[in-house]
């Protein structure tokens, strides 16, 4: 995979990482008996169509990952919460219908969490998630402002005030992804 560790670095996990080292080198020695190696190198993109398929994002799995910080229910901040979610939901859906744009789900995802595709493992797979936080403080007096987010920690942040309507999340969501920073091959 081309993501690398996402999750935090702490000395807890050291051990957990340094043990793949050994399975990886004894997967590389198995795979050079066969000589599947040579042609994984040749064939790469084959080979990743093949096995990436199975783990690629759709918008329900990053709904279903979405961690919401919401307000007290009933309030007023809670309302706007739960619309700008559902706008994230529809943004989501209407880009996976929408082929000719180069936007993709997959590419939320990356400039979300730093990886592209669903965890590969089922233990990586269950604690996977996205925390979402809602901005209400940001002032009205600038025309935008773009939603932050942080691959590390898995966190995206939404500036609740400039995201009253679907096509201000679009148009705000479009802009952030098309000229943001974003994690591919560094």
């Amino acid at each position: 995979m081309n993501c690398g560790y996402t999750g935090i670095v702490s000395d807890n996990k050291k051990d957990a990482m340094t043990r793949l080292i050994p399975m990886l080198d004894q997967l590389r020695k198995g795979l050079q008996l066969y000589d599947l190696l040579r042609v994984i190198r040749t064939l790469t993109f084959c080979c990743r169509s093949e096995h990436l398929a199975f783990f690629q994002v759709d918008a329900i799995f990053i709904i279903q990952k979405c961690r919401p910080e919401y307000s007290e229910k009933g309030s007023v901040r809670y309302t706007r919460e739960v619309n700008v979610m559902n706008f994230f939901q529809d943004f989501l859906q209407a880009e996976v219908e929408d082929d000719q744009k180069k936007l993709t789900v997959g590419r939320v995802m990356q400039w979300i969490t730093g990886q592209g595709h669903k965890p590969c493992l089922p233990s990586e797979k269950a604690e996977f998630q996205i925390s979402v936080r809602f901005n209400h403080d940001c002032d009205s007096f600038h025309t935008i402002c773009f939603p932050t987010v942080s691959a590390c920690s898995r966190t995206i942040t939404f500036p609740v005030v400039h995201l009253n309507t679907l096509s201000e999340f679009k148009h705000v969501m479009n802009t952030a992804l098309m000229y943001g920073q974003s994690f591919y091959l560094m």
